[in-house]
């Protein structure tokens, strides 16, 4: 919840409350009033209650934060969010809890889409784009790990055999770390074929 409209006696009293339940400093907040209010006769009958909307003014980290932690709420999913990183285009977000099984999914797709659809609501209408990556239960670490290896085992196996080798099918993540990886080493060079799901990398000596 970035916004909520709070009403009160004053704009004042209207603005506290709104504060109080984004749990932010006034400093942290856009508000914006949209009645201020009219005093009844004699001040109490035929009143009109003042109005505000108070946003909350937040960096796209923990705008993607709390994004992240309300789709898992939503789920009624157990689980903690918190920011592990960022740098001038990358947002990293952690999930800890004890649905990490379910928060991954078949193959990360779990976990794939609800990265997507952050990184849509995050960067909607912003100049400066971010990309968004989450990882749950240190899995994204393990995966990319495991690419790594394939990497350089293929690699070594093309420097020896002289012949290009197709890996299997891999998703964008996984074929951007073995490009990066086949990068890194002498003698061997990547790239890819196929479409969408059937997409691979083909690893191979190097003219």
């Amino acid at each position: 919840m970035y916004t909520v409209k709070m009403k009160g006696k004053t704009v004042e009293e209207a603005v506290k409350s709104a504060l109080e339940v984004l749990k932010i400093p006034r400093g942290s907040a856009e508000i914006r009033v949209i009645s201020e209010g009219e005093s009844g006769v004699l001040g109490v009958f035929g009143g009109k209650d003042a109005e505000v909307e108070v946003r909350a003014k937040l960096d796209k980290a923990e705008e993607a934060k709390i994004f992240v932690q309300t789709c898992l709420d939503k789920m009624e999913y157990l689980a903690q969010v918190s920011v592990a990183g960022q740098n001038d285009d990358t947002i990293e977000i952690d999930i800890k809890g004890d649905d990490i099984s379910r928060i991954i999914g078949k193959d990360g797709h779990t976990l794939d889409s609800i990265q997507y659809i952050t990184n849509v609501a995050v960067n909607k209408g912003s100049e400066t784009r971010k990309r968004i990556i989450l990882d749950a239960g240190g899995y994204r670490k393990k995966q990319e790990k495991r690419v790594e290896k394939i990497a350089n085992e293929t690699a070594e196996e093309v420097m020896v055999s002289g012949k290009e080798i197709e890996l299997p099918p891999m998703n964008a993540r996984e074929r951007r770390i073995v490009h990066m990886t086949v990068k890194g080493i002498k003698g061997v060079s990547s790239h890819s074929i196929g479409e969408r799901a059937d997409r691979r990398v083909v690893i191979a000596p190097e003219k």
